[in-house]
């Protein structure tokens, strides 16, 4: 069974470590990663009976996020979601360009988007 919850936490811990050592592209692809299970978390937590969660990655998750949270009790989350530049360039592809792709702004950039996210979905981080 997923586990969104503990998966978001674990993304987010290996991207600090990747992160700590100068690894950059498996920094971002870990916080990007981190950030989509807390979406898929706070998705599957909604209200209101059983439903399927899309299996899609980020950007193209975003959109469902923002349908599915707008007008309800995730409002911090919608909201993230909605804000311009969020995860901006993170795709699940990444993976595959060569490290010259990658710094630590960037890094840094979606460490951010990622802890504000598993916050805004109620995980603590």
């Amino acid at each position: 069974m997923d586990d969104y919850r503990e998966a978001a936490m674990r993304w987010l811990q290996d991207g600090e470590c990747l992160l700590r050592s100068d690894r950059f592209g498996g920094a971002s692809h870990a916080f990007g990663l981190a950030a989509e299970c807390a979406v898929k978390h706070a998705m599957d937590r909604l209200p209101g009976g059983e439903r399927e969660l899309p299996r899609r990655h980020l950007p193209d998750l975003i959109d469902d996020g923002k349908r599915w949270f707008s007008g309800r009790t995730q409002r911090g989350l919608y909201q993230l979601l909605n804000s311009t530049g969020y995860m901006e360039g993170w795709t699940i592809d990444n993976r595959y360009r060569g490290d010259d792709a990658f710094d630590v702004e960037m890094a840094e950039r979606y460490r951010d988007h990622a802890r504000r996210t598993c916050r805004a979905a109620n995980l603590g981080a």
